[in-house]
């Protein structure tokens, strides 16, 4: 921000311009995945963000005005989020519920948000340390590099059905069994039908409280232990990483847990119980990590919130494919839900802190979180 002249609060609306692209092509996302299958849709994600943050580089070092590049910015970071808005939907209910039998969505959700926390932990050391090397303006076309390879490595290996791929045997089939989910067919009528079911309305709410505070670490946590908490840039770097991997050891475990509590209790225990024992800790921790005045403490208290959160990730997504029979559009209107929790609290985070202090800006995902465990409670399973 410094080389730029941006301040904290532009940079706020800068990141929730990509929340806005993000959000609002979650439904249209899900519905293209379900029309074109998520081979081609994943496909489409990954080509078009990397070329986006090219773009963006280009825009960083083309020597703009800053009141030329804050709006050129704005519009990369939305087409950004417009690209990355199908991923969630077309993984979780294109590709996982194709891949894997009923009652086992809940383990590989959660592993799709470890790799999502494992990519965010890694990222800022290894941003930090490219910008050390060639300057923070090349890091836009560096991480590009990985964009390509994951488009050529899924173009390469994937199909839309199991029953498409040369490597699955009969046994196997068998063992994923038939889905009751359509083949690439979408109607209004079936929009109307996924748009107006309660079940996925309330999860959506939740899953937008849980979201709240999610994108509290994912957008603010390191610019909070650097300017906040006195930790210098490159140990802030390092530190941010620790509560997304707190969070991709939470989001494995929260999978894992709701799989096996769905064989003991049921579907709708199965899920609840996973939900409650992720938030409700999690405000706990938040509250800690922002009065504590030991920097370090406050970096632990905050990782365990973190990983709490985290804990969620797989029941929420496996919870779409028992209450509808659109996963793919109905995972779009979940993750709309979802990142309206971050439209709201990337912007807002910045302005509460200017106005309270960082102590009551962190301490509004308390509330948040509460609300996310009472609106899962709503939710009627199939």
């Amino acid at each position: 921000m410094d080389d730029t002249g941006i301040s904290q609060i532009e940079l706020g609306w800068l990141l929730s311009s990509f929340l806005w692209g993000y959000t609002l092509f979650q439904f249209p996302g899900g519905l293209l995945s379900e029309k074109i299958g998520p081979k081609s849709t994943l496909i489409l994600c990954t080509l078009g963000c990397t070329f986006i943050t090219i773009i963006s580089g280009f825009i960083v070092i083309g020597g703009f005005s800053l009141a030329l590049m804050i709006p050129l910015l704005f519009i990369c970071r939305f087409l950004l989020g417009m690209f990355q808005g199908p991923l969630f939907p077309a993984m979780a209910g294109g590709v996982i519920a194709r891949w894997f039998p009923s009652g086992s969505w809940a383990l590989p959700n959660g592993l799709n948000s470890t790799a999502l926390a494992l990519g965010s932990a890694t990222t800022p050391p290894l941003i930090v340390i490219l910008a050390q090397y060639f300057g923070w303006q090349a890091t836009f076309f560096l991480i590009s590099i990985l964009g390509l390879l994951g488009s050529i490595i899924w173009w390469k290996y994937s199909t839309n059905w199991p029953k498409e791929h040369p490597d699955i045997n009969q046994k196997e089939l068998e063992l994923i069994g038939q889905t009751e989910f359509n083949n690439n067919e979408m109607s209004w009528p079936m929009v109307k039908e996924v748009l107006a079911d309660k079940n996925v309305l309330y999860a959506a709410l939740g899953y937008g409280s849980m979201n709240y505070v999610f994108f509290i670490f994912y957008s603010w946590i390191f610019i909070y232990f650097v300017d906040i908490r006195g930790f210098s840039v490159l140990e802030g770097g390092f530190l941010a990483s620790l509560p997304f991997l707190m969070g991709a050891i939470g989001a494995t475990l929260g999978g894992y847990l709701c799989d096996k509590l769905q064989i003991r209790y049921g579907v709708k225990w199965g899920h609840r119980i996973p939900i409650i024992i992720g938030l409700v800790p999690s405000a706990g921790f938040l509250i800690f990590g922002s009065v504590t005045e030991n920097p370090y403490l406050a970096v632990l208290s905050l990782s365990f919130c973190y990983g709490f959160i985290e804990l969620t990730e797989g029941p929420f997504w496996s919870t779409i494919g028992f209450v509808s029979d659109k996963p793919q559009a109905a995972g779009g209107i979940l993750n709309t839900g979802g990142n309206l929790g971050g439209v709201l609290a990337t912007p807002l985070i910045p302005i509460m802190a200017d106005q309270f202090g960082w102590m009551i800006a962190l301490n509004s995902g308390v509330f948040f979180a509460l609300l996310g465990v009472f609106a899962f409670m709503q939710i009627k399973f199939k």
